[in-house]
């Protein structure tokens, strides 16, 4: 039986918002980082081959990617899953499939292909549905300080009650914190 975990690790402000109204993500990368701390994302990622990612977040990824990485994205190497409404999007990069809606078929066979852990990216949206299914294992959400007062929250459109336990606290002296949680019994 395969093990495959969904799991999320996300940046998030303390006001819980993941990127700005228009989709921004530039608030991650204000924060003074002088050596470079990854936050824990090159160890998560080296436990990943799979990626389910919204289509706004993939592409604000490809212009981040293109701007700072030299093209090359850090998921570049994993199968990668494009939620989309838009039944005609053509992904820009290789081992991408287009996805037109998430369902527990869809889910368990994601999960029946990936050898490793199956890594949520984003947005909101795609990981409050993936609460709604059942479907997500662990979330690692790194808290930066930063007070944004409005944009795309972490857990729109009301996700059911989900119940979770946390395994591990990390704090970084960049002043972001990584907590994460596995889905819990209780």
């Amino acid at each position: 039986m395969n093990t495959s975990k969904i799991k999320v690790f996300i940046g998030t402000t303390l006001d819980g918002y993941i990127a700005i109204k228009n989709d921004s993500l530039d608030w991650l990368f204000e924060l003074p980082n002088p050596k470079g701390i990854d936050h824990g994302y090159t160890q998560f990622l080296s436990g990943i081959d799979t990626v389910i990612i919204g289509r706004k977040t993939y592409e604000e990824d490809l212009v981040y990617a293109s701007r700072n990485l030299g093209g090359k994205w850090a998921e570049s190497n994993c199968r990668i899953y494009i939620l989309t409404t838009n039944e005609n999007y053509t992904p820009q990069t290789d081992n991408t499939e287009v996805l037109l809606q998430l369902d527990k078929k869809t889910i368990d066979k994601i999960r029946t292909e990936s050898q490793k852990d199956i890594y949520v990216v984003g947005g909101g949206q795609i990981i409050s549905e993936l609460l709604n299914l059942g479907a997500i294992d662990e979330m690692i959400l790194c808290i930066f300080p930063i007070v944004i007062g409005s944009g795309i929250k972490l857990f729109p459109n009301d996700p059911k009650e989900t119940k979770f336990d946390l395994v591990k606290a990390e704090h970084f002296e960049t002043g972001a914190v990584n907590l994460t949680y596995k889905i819990s019994d209780w």
